[in-house]
């Protein structure tokens, strides 16, 4: 297999336990639970994974390929919009009715996270935007 011809490799391995770093973070572990996990298993040192935490400014971006945020939010969107799309055809093709309501709430989470993810933003800039303005005395009608 490939990842046991580059083992040992420095490289391969650093970025083998970053992604593992960000999988398990997203899992929602917490930090300590992850330094535990991941110096077990790679056989690492902790100091090691705590290093990777406090330099993650410097490697997720490029580890991730976090260039152009637009099109990161583009991805996610599209990811919300196709999940919603199954669960309506799920809902609508479904029998079950304890299936329909499962679609149904996942269709309420996609559209709840859709919300949070591209509309919440932007309204929370326009509100600081008028905040400002309204500091420095300028009437927002």
């Amino acid at each position: 297999m490939f990842c046991s011809f580059l083992r040992g490799c420095p490289i391969l391995d650093k970025v083998v336990r970053r992604l593992e770093l960000l999988k398990l973070e997203g899992l929602g572990f917490a930090q300590a639970e992850i330094v535990n996990e991941l110096s077990q298993k790679l056989a690492c040192t902790k100091r090691v994974v705590y290093k990777d935490f406090e330099t993650r400014e410097s490697w997720q971006p490029v580890l991730q390929s976090v260039v152009n945020h637009e099109r990161v939010l583009l991805k996610v969107v599209n990811r919300y919009e196709q999940i919603y799309r199954q669960a309506s055809v799920r809902l609508l093709t479904a029998s079950n009715e304890l299936a329909q309501l499962g679609a149904l709430n996942v269709m309420l989470k996609a559209n709840g996270m859709l919300f949070e993810t591209a509309v919440l933003p932007e309204v929370l800039g326009r509100l600081k935007g008028l905040e400002d303005k309204a500091k420095r005395g300028v009437f927002v009608p």
